[in-house]
Order: C-alpha cells, then sequence, then structure tokens
C-alpha cells in the first residue's frame, strides 16, 4: 500500500531533534558519494495576467539507505511592496492555498511509497539545515538571536537554534507589529526566553550572536556594515542578503550542491540562482520581468556544508571570527532524508492513509 501523509500527521511524526540528525547524516552521505541530488529547476510561465506567473519546481534526491524523493510545487508567482520592501508572494487555486507534495519511491522495488504534503516538512528541513549551520559554525557560547521575519520560518529557524545552542534572548524586526508581538509572546513562552521588539532590522541585529533572516524579501534586509566581531548569519533565500556577504565575514559556507556540480548555461531563457535553476517562457520583455539574480563567483567557491561536517573544509577555528551559512543547495538529499523519517515514523505508528499501490502500476511498458 502507498501512504497519504498530510501535514497534520507530519506534525505528529517529526520533531527538531529527528530533522538534524537525519539531515546530518544525509550531509555525510553526500560528501562520501552515498547520496545524490540535483538543484531545484523551475519553469515559469506568463499568465493572462502580466503581473503574475505559473512556476512549477522540482527537486529530487535519492541515497542508498533506499529512497528516493522528488519534491514538487505548483504555484502562481507574484511580487507586491510591503513598507518598502518588494516580497515574492505565491498561490494555488486561490491565495492562502498553496500545492507541494513530496512522492517518495523506493530504490529496491521502484514503487511508490508516499505523497507528503510537504507544508510542515518543508518548514522542518529549512529550520534544520539552518540549525546545522548554527552547529557547526556560531560560538558555543552564543545566546543571543536577532531575528529579522515573524513568519513560519521565523518559528522553526528559532526552534532550530534553541536545539544546538543555549538561547536565552530573542531580538526580533518585522514591518508587521501585529505579527512580530505575537511571533515574541509565543517564542517567549515555549523557550523560555527574553524578548525584545525591535524598532528596525538594525536593532534586532545588534548586540546578536546569530543572526536568522527569514524573510520573503527580494531585496537586502541585512547589510555587511552590521557585522560585529563572533557573529553568525543564516538566512532564509539568496536574495535577502547584500552580494558581498560571503566575502565580508571571516568563514562563509553554503549548504551544497548538486552532484555533479552543474555548470553555466548560455541560454536566454535560463538563469542560474544560488541553488537553483530556472526556466522562462514567454516573449523577451516577459522573461526580462522575472525578477533573477545571477549565481555570483564567490558562493560557487564557498566550501560546503558537507565539506565541513566530513572535514574536508574549516570552520571557525576564533571566537572573533564572524561567519555566514547561506541555507541553500543538496536540496534534495535533504527532502529525501526527512521524507523517509516521516515515512518510517508513520507506518510503524499507523498513520497516513492507504491507497493502493496498484494504483499507480501499469503493465505496458513506458
Amino acid at each position: 500500500m502507498t501512504l497519504i501523509i498530510n501535514n497534520d500527521d507530519v506534525s505528529k511524526l517529526l520533531t527538531m531533534d529527528d530533522t538534524i540528525a537525519v539531515l546530518e547524516k544525509a550531509y555525510l552521505d553526500v560528501a562520501t558519494t552515498e547520496a545524490v541530488c540535483r538543484p531545484r529547476i523551475d519553469i515559469r510561465i506568463p499568465t493572462k495576467d502580466p503581473a503574475k506567473n505559473y512556476q512549477w519546481g522540482t527537486m529530487e534526491g535519492g541515497s542508498t539507505a533506499g529512497y528516493f524523493a522528488i519534491r514538487m510545487k505548483s504555484d502562481v508567482i507574484y511580487e507586491r511592496s510591503y513598507n518598502g520592501v518588494r516580497t515574492q508572494e505565491k498561490y494555488c487555486s486561490r491565495p492562502g492555498l498553496f500545492c507541494g507534495l513530496v512522492l517518495l519511491t523506493s530504490i529496491e522495488t521502484g514503487e511508490p511509497l508516499a505523497f507528503i504534503n510537504d507544508g510542515i516538512l518543508q518548514h522542518m528541513r529549512v529550520g534544520g539545515g539552518a540549525g546545522l549551520g548554527v552547529k557547526y559554525l556560531s560560538r558555543t557560547d552564543s545566546h543571543v538571536v536577532g531575528m529579522i521575519g515573524s513568519g513560519g520560518m521565523a518559528r522553526t529557524y528559532l526552534d532550530a537554534i534553541c536545539h544546538v545552542r543555549k538561547i536565552t534572548r530573542l531580538q526580533a524586526y518585522s514591518p508587521n507589529t501585529a505579527n512580530l508581538r505575537s511571533y515574541l509572546h509565543e517564542m517567549e513562552e515555549k523557550h523560555g526566553l527574553e524578548t525584545m521588539e525591535a524598532a528596525s532590522a538594525r536593532d534586532a541585529v545588534k548586540g546578536a550572536d546569530i543572526v536568522s533572516i527569514c524573510t520573503s524579501s527580494n531585496e537586502p534586509v541585512f547589510l555587511n556594515a552590521w557585522l560585529e566581531p563572533g557573529m553568525h548569519v543564516t538566512n532564509l533565500t539568496s536574495a535577502d542578503i547584500e552580494p558581498a556577504l560571503s566575502r565580508a565575514v571571516d568563514v562563509a559556507v553554503r549548504a551544497g550542491e548538486a552532484t555533479p556540480r552543474l555548470a553555466q548555461i548560455s541560454d536566454a531563457n535560463f538563469y542560474a540562482r544560488a541553488g537553483f535553476l530556472s526556466y522562462v517562457a514567454g516573449t523577451a520583455e516577459e522573461r526580462a520581468s522575472v525578477p533573477h539574480l545571477d549565481l555570483p563567483r564567490d558562493i560557487l567557491e564557498m566550501p560546503t556544508l558537507a565539506d565541513l561536517i566530513a572535514g574536508r573544509a574549516k570552520g571557525r577555528i576564533d571566537p572573533a571570527q564572524t561567519s555566514f551559512f547561506l541555507n541553500v543547495g543538496a536540496i534534495g538529499a535533504q527532502f529525501e532524508a526527512v521524507a523517509a523519517r516521516v515515512y518510517e515514523r508513520a507506518r510503524d505508528k499507523g498513520l497516513g492513509h492507504e491507497i493502493p499501490t496498484e494504483w499507480f502500476l501499469q503493465n505496458t511498458r513506458d
């Protein structure tokens, strides 16, 4: 039988401790070639509304542990400005609804094992990755977090950080004051932290040991000039930091890359971004309207977390050093590792909805 596992099931099955543990193993597997993955690939197509694009995104990964996974997203993408900052918004069907699935298969039999809603799993995966960056790069005595953002990722990032460091204080900023206050109250209750409502992003990061940038901004919200000795910075996208941050810090590490690394492609319909590729349909004007970032050389040259975990790269060697973890890359391998853990736990606990595997099989060779 094949399992359908929804977000409610995932929230009962997956802990942050589990997430960090399986991701750490996945990175080591990538380093030893026991796991493989390709970068996220997006395809964008203009819609009848010139302000919106359809976007299909996938990423894949598998390992000798016995599983392969592909994560699929179907979105309508658009931009809006909020308090002077451009953010990327999305929906499926209508605002407030989203379509993201992980298909998990067996490498031993090829059969589909599970379809998993990716909402909770995605938040845990990304937060757990940031937590691993904190574990390997931040000062061990770090106890103050400066958070920019107050949404779902700000919650899972802080949860992961609190799992690897003894955090006592949270300083946070968001342009949405109501959301910010709700977030601070929730985090104070959940983690027992002293909290501060910052008046600006700059105020949120002053004196912080760990800076976490969790926004959907298409523009930098953390400036390199704000770095302080001993500070560790992590982020959510490649657009929310200044491009030169990796050169401004003492130690810069990115999450990972495809295996093998894909070369730049010279194509008018193709854009390379930090950690994924994008193919865009439509006229030249429509393609030009799609926000994109060229993949900077300094990011390509950064060592990966897999290198760090495997001992092939050095991390922080002095408490006064600054560090940066670009939480983008090796996404397919991460999804395979976390989805496999969810599936195994669901099977053990009898959660999920069973449907016949035969529905997905056929006797006509394809």
